[in-house]
């Protein structure tokens, strides 16, 4: 998919807008298929109407403003109502309030069940008139990337790490969980969330391309103190002597053909391999710190450059987005571990 291929819509009231208006309504659209929501089976209203509430929730006017798009950080959001005024004070319509009913039930309603608008009150009666709504702050980090170069192969990593609205309305599927398949074969399940799906990415991307037939000894979860898989025997073989979920990196993994052990973690917001971060995770090694590869694992370039804090030398940078290929910051070539400056051969 490329920029100019913006969903077409022939309706009477669409065409009657501003060109602006026009083409902010069509990438609206394109970002909403994009992130999996069908669209083809809507009538060209249905579209228009889906489309303008999403950007009335997200308080997007201009196609500039996709970079400050307003999500559930905020304290904005719209009830029903207020979406209609939106509609119509920005993008020409002429709605009444009496319609507010059809916000949520139709122009909202696959946005809602994809997780991508969430309301401003959980829990609340759907009756309340103060509930408002907004744009899901996971969903919007992508978003907001919108228009950078490499934004639909951002939209394809993120759409492996996330359901999708037709994933999501399947009753087959565990909704709260990331379903993962390790390079064993083994199906495990994560809780759903931003800092699980870049670990599944790294189980399922990282590993079968630079783990040279690595077996998976841990990987973490908020939902299981020992994490998901916790093979203790063989992390105490290799050196992990204090196994405490606060102290391993979220994914271990042990080659045994090269007999490197990885040291992986998955950065959401923090606790990338800074220099702190990879001498104390040596330490818990003790003399098999001389096998370990250290990596830091990005869901996108964006967030890789955005990233603060110092990541150590001698490590390792992998981004979900571009899977064929590793950042090594380092003098080497090639990754593998490091013995007092020197790189084991590959």
């Amino acid at each position: 998919m490329e920029y100019n291929q913006l969903p077409v819509i022939h309706y009477p009231t669409f065409n009657k807008k501003p060109e602006k208006v026009q083409k902010l309504i069509r990438q609206s659209l394109q970002i909403i298929e994009a992130l999996g929501v069908p669209i083809d089976d809507l009538t060209e209203r249905q579209k228009e109407k889906m489309a303008m509430a999403f950007l009335a929730v997200g308080d997007v006017k201009t196609s500039a403003g996709w970079k400050k798009i307003k999500d559930s950080n905020h304290a904005y959001s719209l009830t029903t109502r207020g979406i209609i005024a939106y509609e119509n004070q920005y993008f020409g319509e002429n709605i009444s309030s009496g319609s507010y009913d059809d916000i949520k039930r139709k122009d909202l309603a696959r946005l809602l069940l994809a997780l991508i608008v969430v309301n401003s009150k959980p829990g609340s009666n759907t009756s309340n008139p103060t509930r408002g709504y907004k744009v899901s702050n996971v969903y919007s980090r992508i978003i907001k990337n919108y228009g950078q170069a490499d934004w639909f192969a951002q939209v394809e990593a993120f759409n492996k790490m996330h359901p999708t609205y037709l994933e999501r309305i399947s009753a087959k599927r565990d909704i709260p969980k990331l379903a993962v398949l390790t390079p064993d074969g083994r199906e495990i399940h994560l809780k759903d969330g931003e800092h699980n799906a870049i670990q599944k990415q790294i189980i399922e991307e990282l590993l079968p391309r630079f783990g040279y037939g690595a077996t998976l000894l841990y990987c973490g979860d908020a939902d299981n103190k020992y994490g998901v898989v916790y093979e203790k025997e063989k992390l105490s073989e290799l050196g992990f002597m204090d196994l405490r979920q606060s102290v391993l990196p979220d994914v271990i993994a042990y080659s045994d053909a090269k007999d490197w052990i990885y040291l992986i973690e998955a950065y959401h917001t923090s606790n990338p391999i800074t220099k702190a971060r990879k001498l104390e995770l040596q330490r818990i090694l003790g003399e098999n710190a001389k096998k370990a590869i250290f990596i830091t694992a990005f869901e996108n370039n964006f967030v890789y450059r955005n990233c603060m804090e110092e990541l150590a030398w001698e490590t390792e940078v992998w981004i979900a987005t571009e899977p064929d290929h590793m950042i090594h910051r380092n003098g080497f070539r090639f990754m593998g571990p490091y013995v007092e400056g020197v790189q084991n051969e590959k």
